[in-house]
């Protein structure tokens, strides 16, 4: 592949991972569309910002299954940008609260697509000798993508309550760059011993489902540090803007680790991902004792690092560890792991509090602390007791 076709396929693979953080994208204006539907309870006003996330489960699996074998992956990429847009963008044309519902779901399939194809693509048509640095870059770009989503959901939610749906336009631009740009990956030969027998599948190695249970454990106990951070920054007396300043350290943190990542992976391995089980235990440490802003916005970038770090490190390990046309799978059951974790969390966390009589919101950083210092002392007996896996299959470098 010259130079220039590279570059013009990363830029297709990068601009869909500029709009995998776009869940985020109507955060802001949450208030805004509760003004606009007073009628409507605040629990229910709340799936406006679940339901995607809701579909984005199944559908991750389903599309991790067919990518690639059944389906073209250039075809579920461009249906991925396509509802991505489309259920997007729709609710600024209707003031049905039920439609808007609806179309959030069609926003779903795109969402529960993005993430795991843009992963699954990099092992497909990367050279692994680049895949640590592009993962790290990919990183960068989509806490970009993450910022930018949300101010413009928040400024055009200034305007008018509808207008934030209009940021999801992003959509269309990666529909375009993957339609003129991204080329569809090979397809990679089977290890030997089953292209001889068509009926006989790869097994998908036990290792990825501890990664996705690892994921979601991790997600459940970092979920607290972004949906009740408001509410612990009150009782200091900072105000919700004041708790928008905080929470945005978190992305800048995380793009500070997708920077560094290549250089860091290439150096400690499968051990980064203790660095940033390291930098968890930091940021809940801070959060559950400090009494200040400055020290709050230290924790959202700690905690952002470690996420970056953790989150891209497991993807390098599952990765090294599935035949290329395993990934799109492996990815979706991550992903399929963070999702779960991110919606549990805070059902979890009630019922642990309310069953023990618990008020302080700090305890949930209490837990952090204890939770992600198991993990890293769990992964950290684990690697010293087992070798790196070796990646399975012939290489993953694309002939394009």
């Amino acid at each position: 592949m010259s130079e220039k076709k590279q570059s013009l396929v990363l830029l297709a693979i990068f601009s869909f991972a500029f709009i995998a953080m776009g869940v985020g994208t109507i955060t802001p204006a949450i208030a805004a569309i509760g003004a606009a539907f007073p009628q409507i309870g605040f629990s229910t006003l709340l799936l406006v910002s679940t339901i995607p996330s809701l579909v984005s489960i199944p559908v991750a699996i389903i599309g991790g299954s067919i990518a690639g074998k059944s389906v073209k992956y250039r075809t579920l990429v461009l249906f991925a940008a396509l509802m991505f847009t489309i259920g997007g963008i729709i609710p600024y044309f209707i003031n049905d609260f039920t439609l808007i519902l609806v179309s959030r779901a069609f926003f779903g399939l795109g969402l529960g697509l993005i993430m795991p194809l843009n992963t699954a693509l990099i092992f497909n048509l990367i050279p692994p000798d680049k895949q640590a640095n592009i993962m790290g870059i990919n990183g960068v770009v989509m806490n970009i993508g993450g910022i930018v989503l949300q101010l413009l959901g928040g400024v055009f939610a200034s305007v008018q309550w509808n207008y934030s749906f209009l940021a999801h336009g992003f959509g269309l631009i990666t529909f375009l760059l993957t339609l003129f740009f991204l080329p569809e990956p090979k397809k990679h030969e089977l290890p030997a011993g089953t292209a001889d027998a068509p009926a006989q599948k790869l097994k998908m190695p036990v290792s990825i489902f501890g990664w996705g249970i690892a994921f979601g454990v991790a997600t459940i106990l970092y979920y607290p540090s972004l949906t009740n951070m408001s509410s612990v920054l009150e009782t200091i007396g900072a105000n919700s803007a004041v708790a928008g300043i905080v929470l945005m350290f978190m992305t800048i943190g995380g793009m500070l680790a997708g920077i560094v990542f290549g250089k860091t992976f290439k150096k400690f391995g499968r051990q980064t991902l203790s660095f940033g089980l390291f930098f968890f235990v930091l940021s809940q440490v801070l959060f559950a004792f400090s009494q200040s802003v400055p020290l709050f916005i230290i924790g959202e970038a700690l905690m952002g690092f470690g996420l970056t770090l953790t989150m891209t490190s497991i993807n390098m390990m599952a990765g090294a560890s599935v035949h290329p046309s395993q990934t799109p799978m492996a990815m979706s059951i991550i992903v399929t792991g963070m999702n779960l974790g991110g919606f549990l969390s805070g059902y979890i966390y009630a019922a642990v509090m309310g069953t023990l009589g618990i008020t302080t919101l700090r305890f949930q950083y209490y837990s952090g602390i204890v939770g992600f210092a198991a993990l890293l002392i769990f992964f950290l007996v684990l690697f010293s007791m087992k070798r790196p896996a070796a990646p399975v299959g012939p290489s993953q470098a694309s002939s394009h």
